[in-house]
């Protein structure tokens, strides 16, 4: 018997002539395909075509814009909150007995958003356009987060304060409580004042601290009870980053003052609600709000503000004595560059404004704190 590889082997022989007839054949498709205007089926194993796939969601850009915006959070909330407020939450929610008190809160919020949005807010939707406008002007001033607003309902007016920050830890939920036609119903001044403390309670994540009040006030004879007592030493200090906040956005000391000595009282049944967290006197408040005003932070918003409002009237004024333009074979052609009035000088910062590190040290000598 031949060897498999031997010329004269049959089973070699059949399979050689095997292949040449399935070339064949191929190639004359081909031919054939090409004379009739069509394409080749046939693909050599070399050249096999890629196969499309989808790939997922680029998240990568997502990360990072959200990344540099919890940054630039962080920054402005140093910007202006009192450090002792920011340093005692930071070692709530970083140490093991504080983190406990916290997450307890956490693990109620789901039940207690669920018996609010059914029993005493509405949705977003229902919120006058007006006041959430203004209400993203101080978001952006104050580069805080943007919060989920929620207007109360009806018969839950005069039970709440006008303003009022509920929410989690790190930011997982943060609610603004409006009292709206009361709010419509306040002074600019007076009213943007409330929306800026309102947003800062949010930045500098005050709003554990009131649902944990709530909770406690709901929960009588459950453990959140004795965690109203226990967050009493957060509670003296967070009002002071909220009023200086709420002067950041109405830049106006005296409605801010006055508005601390006769707060708006809204219309019903409990215009106090038992549950608020019990704030610092009213002399005290006024004196850290006027000791911040002297502060560089203070007086580089006002100049900022004085600023944009001069550039808006020159502009006005270069609109009502532009009158009609001439044709435009007449108009010279340095008629544009002189008709555009020279940008105002930016406001002077006092030289002798204070330092925020000085007027927390005011504040944390007269509280009497370590």
């Amino acid at each position: 018997m031949p060897h498999p590889g031997h010329p004269g082997n049959p089973a070699r022989t059949t399979s050689r002539v095997l292949a040449q007839t399935h070339l064949t054949a191929r190639f004359q498709t081909d031919r054939r395909a090409r004379q009739i205007g069509g394409q080749s089926c046939y693909h050599p194993p070399t050249s096999r075509r890629a196969i499309p796939v989808s790939n997922g969601p680029d998240l990568s850009h997502f990360v990072q814009h959200r990344q540099l915006d919890v940054y630039a959070q962080s920054m402005a909330r140093q910007g202006y909150a009192y450090g002792v407020d920011l340093r005692r939450f930071r070692w709530l929610a970083s140490s093991t007995v504080g983190n406990a008190m916290v997450r307890a809160v956490d693990r109620a919020w789901p039940e207690l958003s669920t018996r609010l949005a059914s029993e005493a807010v509405l949705d977003a939707t229902t919120t006058d356009v007006r006041l959430l406008r203004e209400l993203g002007g101080h978001v952006d001033r104050l580069r805080a987060p943007l919060p989920a607003v929620h207007p109360l309902r009806p018969e839950q007016r005069g039970r709440w304060p006008l303003v009022t920050a509920l929410g989690a830890t790190r930011g997982s939920a943060m609610w603004l409580v409006l009292d709206v036609p009361n709010l419509l119903a306040l002074e600019p001044a007076t009213r943007a004042f409330l929306l800026g403390a309102g947003l800062g309670h949010l930045h500098c994540e005050h709003g554990v601290f009131f649902s944990a009040h709530l909770l406690a006030s709901r929960d009588r004879q459950g453990p959140l009870r004795a965690l109203r007592t226990a967050l009493g030493p957060w509670t003296k200090v967070m009002i002071f980053s909220a009023d200086r906040a709420g002067l950041l956005a109405c830049t106006d000391l005296q409605a801010a003052i006055a508005t601390i000595e006769n707060p708006p009282v809204p219309v019903g049944d409990d215009p106090d609600p038992a549950w608020l967290p019990k704030p610092p006197t009213t002399a005290m408040r006024i004196r850290a709000l006027e000791e911040f005003a002297r502060s560089a932070v203070y007086a580089r918003v006002v100049a900022a503000q004085a600023r944009k409002r001069e550039l808006n009237l020159r502009r006005l004024a270069l609109e009502l004595d532009k009158g009609p333009e001439p044709p435009a074979r007449e108009a010279p052609q340095t008629e544009g560059a002189a008709a555009t009035p020279p940008e105002p000088e930016p406001p002077h910062v006092p030289a002798d404004a204070w330092s925020l590190a000085r007027v927390d040290a005011r504040l944390t000598a007269r509280l009497k704190i370590l």
